[in-house]
């Protein structure tokens, strides 16, 4: 249970909006990381600013907690600078309060570098940034210059002056290290995605074109047999003019995902046209390249996809080529590509696996020829 609600939090309550850029997704997670951190920290030292007892630095901070908790509102709206704006200026003056009534020497200065740590990796534009540091280190020079100690002395004693020293400083080292780490692991995370993506076919999740090329081309180099097969849905054009894009959308993930469910693990499948799909056999011999292909198109005709009440039936059409066929992994695709497109001029829903030297070659082996779309009863 308690995962699962961990698992919402973070994907429902703690995700961006989705009018957000992404570019600004990555400082988005970031500060959200940071807000929520900063606001236990508040929460923490409300029992030693009680212990101090100086009324208006326990008003201040707990001004501090509701505004930080307006700034994840906020933030969670996707308006990022207004709520670190909103933010920064309770902070600051809690700071400078805490060193105009209890003096110097207990570390509340070095909270000053969380701050401009903040607007350093923020999405502020780098004018913004000289000019907020800039008032930041002349409110921090001024507070050790003039402001210390000028409401208020320390009257708890020497050893409770160090300890709360040494707790600031702690706390300090803490915020820097948790802000940096948060900023390498979202990095990490973000580049990994960014990664994946441009690896990943965005509409059926399976390889986009350069992927599938790269891994054919890593097999080519191990010098490794292989088979190469090219297969397209059948009349696929009729599925987008009859149903609308969307379903022809629909239409093609189910067709991804089948072929990804059939494949093992080291065969691969990538998207290399609007309704084309390369896959990679690895070790496949003859007999086992075209049983494969014939067990993709059986598992496709079991399973046909479903739009409402109306079924589906898609149909393939394929070349199968190897890589000892040619000298060079190009003419290996264009290979399969003429025995791809023999396939569909000889009827569609066919595996041919030999020829393709000239387009007059007839196909070799032939599968089940079924209905474009049945309606469900």
């Amino acid at each position: 249970m308690d995962n699962r609600m961990l698992r919402y939090l973070n994907e429902r309550v703690l995700s961006p909006p989705a009018t957000l850029a992404p570019e600004r997704r990555r400082s988005f997670h970031i500060f959200l990381r940071i807000y929520l951190f900063v606001t236990a920290i508040h929460i923490v030292f409300m029992p030693i600013f009680l212990w101090i007892d100086v009324p208006a630095l326990t008003a201040l901070n707990l001004m501090c907690i509701g505004v930080n908790s307006l700034t994840i509102l906020l933030h969670l709206r996707g308006k990022l600078l207004p709520a670190l704006l909103i933010k920064l200026p309770f902070v600051i003056t809690l700071i400078v309060a805490a060193g105009m009534l209890l003096g110097n020497n207990i570390g509340v200065e070095y909270y000053f570098f969380i701050i401009l740590f903040e607007f350093v990796i923020s999405d502020l534009e780098r004018r913004y940034k000289i000019i907020l540091s800039a008032i930041l280190l002349g409110t921090f020079l001024i507070m050790l210059q003039w402001l210390f100690g000028l409401w208020g002395t320390w009257t708890l004693g020497e050893p409770a002056r160090e300890m709360l020293h040494a707790l600031n400083l702690m706390t300090t080292f803490i915020l820097i290290t948790y802000i940096a780490l948060q900023v390498y692991i979202v990095s990490e995370i973000t580049e990994r995605r960014f990664r994946s993506d441009a690896y990943k076919d965005s509409l059926t999740g399976v390889y986009n074109r350069r992927a599938i090329i790269e891994r054919a081309e890593s097999l080519w180099r191990q010098q490794g047999s292989f088979a190469l097969l090219l297969l397209d849905a059948d009349h696929f054009k009729q599925v987008n003019d009859s149903y609308g894009h969307s379903a022809g959308d629909k239409v093609l993930r189910h067709i991804a995902q089948l072929l990804q469910h059939v494949l093992r693990e080291r065969e691969c499948i990538g998207r290399v046209g609007g309704e084309e799909f390369l896959i990679l056999l690895p070790d496949a011999n003859v007999d086992e390249a075209v049983k494969i292909a014939s067990r993709l198109r059986e598992e496709l005709a079991s399973q046909p996809c479903r739009l409402g009440k109306r079924i589906l039936s898609v149909t393939l059409s394929m070349g199968l080529a190897w890589s000892h066929e040619e000298q060079l992994l190009n003419d290996v695709i264009d290979l399969a590509d003429r025995r791809l497109y023999l396939a569909k001029s000889s009827g569609r829903d066919q595996i041919i696996a030999e020829g393709g030297e000239s387009f007059d070659t007839t196909a070799r082996y032939e599968t089940f020829k079924g209905p474009s779309s049945t309606e469900e009863v």
